[in-house]
């Protein structure tokens, strides 16, 4: 009989050390005491202002000449990203782009929008974004349960891409766990502008397709996503 292991989560803070970056935003780093999370907690008070980074225009040669090997570069690009989409798998992150080049070429539009574009129509980051779960595990244990539904039928892929007219709704047994997560928010991050969200009937419509430029608000640091791509385009 053959016997799997069961993927078990390593500390995600820890990750966060190398990488020199809050990617999450999580407050509680900031409340460690250990001689390790110091310098690193210095660097993040230093860097507190949030600042927008353009993916497209926007280049940073000095910080991509700190690396002597290419490899760590790209490393530390996909690492950034699969953490701020909830640990992303490697798999997942190739079949994205392969599907972004494809249209890539038909629609001439640049390869970046159309990645960042996919990335913000999954369902999960849809939850995540309005409120309604608060991360993308959670996000996507909800879907997993057969909790969300879109267009009245029941989705149980976290990566199902939507789409203009789409309408997400919820079962009626989480409506109190929802309004929970919502009413224990801290912060207040801004909506996407291309969902129009009704918190009492804790309903989202897609209204219009999703613009890069109101995306790059939840972009607090920097990734190369050209080189990312060609990276792993082969």
């Amino acid at each position: 009989m053959r016997f799997i292991k069961k993927r078990r989560d390593k500390p995600l803070y820890k990750k966060f050390l190398p990488l020199r970056q809050n990617i999450q935003n999580r407050n509680k780093l900031m409340k460690f005491k250990k001689k390790k999370w110091q310098n690193f907690q210095r660097l993040i008070s230093k860097f507190r202002k949030k600042k927008f980074y353009d993916p497209i225009s926007y280049f940073l040669f000095n910080f991509k000449n700190y690396f002597n090997k290419k490899f760590k570069y790209n490393l530390q690009n996909k690492q950034r990203l699969s953490f701020f989409y909830g640990r992303l798998r490697k798999s997942s992150l190739k079949k994205l782009i392969k599907s972004t080049l494809k249209e890539f070429k038909s629609l001439n539009i640049h390869a970046t929008i159309l990645f960042i574009r996919k990335l913000e129509t999954r369902l999960d980051t849809a939850l995540y974004r309005t409120h309604f779960s608060y991360s993308f595990k959670n996000a996507r244990q909800l879907i997993s349960h057969k909790k969300i539904y879109v267009n009245n039928k029941i989705v149980q892929y976290n990566s199902y891409a939507l789409k203009k007219g789409d309408l997400i709704t919820l079962n009626k047994n989480i409506f109190k766990f929802v309004i929970s997560n919502i009413s224990k928010l801290k912060t207040w991050d801004i909506p996407p502008k291309h969902f129009y969200i009704n918190y009492k009937t804790l309903q989202i419509l897609v209204i219009e397709e999703i613009n890069s430029n109101s995306c790059l608000i939840y972009y607090p640091f920097w990734i190369d996503f050209n080189s990312f791509i060609k990276f792993y385009e082969r």
